[in-house]
């Protein structure tokens, strides 16, 4: 896990997947090495790989939390650490491309990306509608229906807070 931290920080973005590849052999389901994946992925361009990743830990987390999806928001939250290991002009123009990408393809799994991403920059209403646009073509997938009720969720905790 030390390892991938440490290739996502020197921009070694496959180097950082095969490290936690590596540490999922050893923890299959663990959800630390699943988002490091998925953000190693996304740093390097491999988007829907990104999102196949996220979706896993998203679902293992869900599936290990006992209260809800309040487990995730912590998660999530403790682990938006990684896009401080990505260069910020890199992910803006991750964003930017997978935006076009999505645009083209009309794909929900990069529209689940999508959601992720502005999620954890803080642009909750981009996450809304790019979330509820992957619900509205996926609403069984279990990865995009937990991300929209924490995206949801922390909407509406802001709004009990700013009312």
């Amino acid at each position: 896990m030390r390892g991938g931290e440490n290739y996502l920080k020197q921009g070694k973005y496959y180097r950082a997947a095969d490290a936690y590849t590596l540490a999922l052999i050893y923890k299959p389901e663990d959800p630390l090495a699943q988002i490091g994946k998925s953000h190693a992925l996304l740093a390097a361009g491999e988007y829907m790989s990104s999102a196949l990743f996220l979706s896993r830990a998203l679902m293992a987390t869900s599936e290990g939390d006992k209260t809800g999806e309040y487990g995730v928001q912590q998660f999530l939250a403790s682990n938006s650490k990684f896009f401080s290991f990505i260069d910020r002009d890199k992910l803006e123009k991750r964003v930017v491309d997978v935006e076009q990408w999505q645009q083209r393809s009309d794909s929900a799994e990069l529209q689940f990306l999508l959601g992720y991403i502005y999620y954890q920059m803080g642009r909750l209403e981009a996450a809304r509608e790019a979330i509820d646009g992957a619900y509205r073509k996926m609403p069984e997938v279990p990865g995009i229906i937990v991300l929209r009720k924490v995206i949801y969720s922390k909407k509406q905790s802001d709004r009990d807070k700013n009312p």
